[in-house]
């Protein structure tokens, strides 16, 4: 009977039901809100394999920046009803227009630095007191409001920007930390094969790529 039905067999039937019409634009609006983690990938990766194999043009509504990434070919992000950015998923990923996409489309540590150099993809940076190197960009010198990916951040027991462990937390394939530096709070997420850090414990973090924003 229908109310027997999973949340992701209600969410197949559904599709099914559209799909009958063979529309042109297929709406998809939150369709995987209501599912648990796993059952969110699986159905995502069926839309996903409709769009492609059935050649369907899909708007696809989501607050989920995980399922914006995987499903789309072009990522139009909205702020107070006006578009704030637009372009393919990596685009909007590493070369966020503002801080406000940068935090959208993932999380983003954004934090003031100074250039003080820039040449071949790499920039000598003054971020929290420390001096620090990383992959950036062309940016020109002097005064920046910069984008670090959580994952753009390797935390070691000394060198690059200062900084000591407030929270840790173990998620199986990942850990991630709370880092309170001079630059401010920063959010780490590290492979759970790289060395971990107990709360409390000094350390430094290496920052491998910094994103330089425009707004």
């Amino acid at each position: 009977m229908p109310a027997e039905l999973s949340g992701g067999q209600q969410q197949r039937v559904a599709v099914a039901r559209a799909l009958v019409l063979r529309p042109e634009v297929l709406l998809f609006d939150e369709p995987l809100s209501n599912l648990d983690a796993r059952l969110r990938r699986r159905v995502r990766e069926d839309i996903r394999d409709l769009q492609r194999r059935l050649g369907l043009s899909v708007v696809y509504v989501t607050h989920d920046q995980q399922e914006a990434l995987a499903v789309s070919d072009l990522v139009i992000v909205m702020r107070d009803g006006r578009i704030a950015q637009m372009g393919r998923p990596e685009e909007l990923y590493e070369d966020p227009a503002d801080a406000f996409v940068a935090d959208f489309m993932g999380e983003a540590n954004v934090i003031a630095g100074e250039v003080l150099a820039a040449e071949g993809g790499r920039a000598r940076l003054a971020i929290g007191g420390a001096e620090v190197e990383a992959a950036m960009r062309p940016h020109p010198v002097g005064p920046a409001t910069l984008a670090v990916r959580p994952e753009a951040v390797t935390l070691t027991e000394g060198g690059g920007l200062p900084g000591r462990v407030a929270r840790a937390a173990f998620l199986g394939q990942t850990r991630e930390y709370e880092v309170e530096t001079d630059a401010g709070m920063l959010f780490v997420i590290a492979p759970a094969s790289a060395p971990a850090f107990a709360e409390g414990a000094a350390v430094g973090c290496r920052l491998e790529r910094v994103i330089p924003l425009r707004g």
